[in-house]
């Protein structure tokens, strides 16, 4: 996927998900260069959306990347489908697992983030 092909992705989805969602919602994503490229960045300033970007090869601030390890764990041990059905079928039967502990860590990261911006990436505590 380029950048191209993420605007769509954002265009398809983001937005309306966003505007459903109290609490002044931000947006988190990687240092990926189809996230972090020019077309990107305007498009996300255009539609308002709020976002921050993390830190380069940090998965403690970035819970998307617990849950891709998860995921590809969860398909090598369980699921290992053959065709996209069964690829979807595993998807959504994985997203039932995401239980309250991985919730509450994502939720954590509200009081991380923003000791870790003021120490500029340094030691923070946490």
């Amino acid at each position: 996927m380029n950048a191209a092909g993420f605007i769509e992705v954002l265009t398809g989805g983001l937005i309306l998900y966003l505007t459903n969602i109290d609490n002044n919602p931000r947006f988190m994503q990687d240092n990926d260069p189809k996230h972090a490229s020019k077309i990107a960045k305007n498009w996300l300033e255009r539609n308002n959306v709020t976002w921050w970007k993390t830190p380069a090869k940090c998965p403690d601030l970035n819970p998307i990347e617990n849950l891709w390890h998860e995921l590809k764990d969860y398909f090598c041990r369980v699921v290992k489908p053959k065709t996209k059905s069964e690829l979807v079928y595993g998807i959504l039967k994985f997203w039932g697992t995401v239980d309250v502990p991985k919730s509450k860590y994502i939720r954590h990261l509200k009081k991380v983030v923003p000791k870790e911006i003021e120490a500029n990436g340094g030691p923070t505590g946490y």
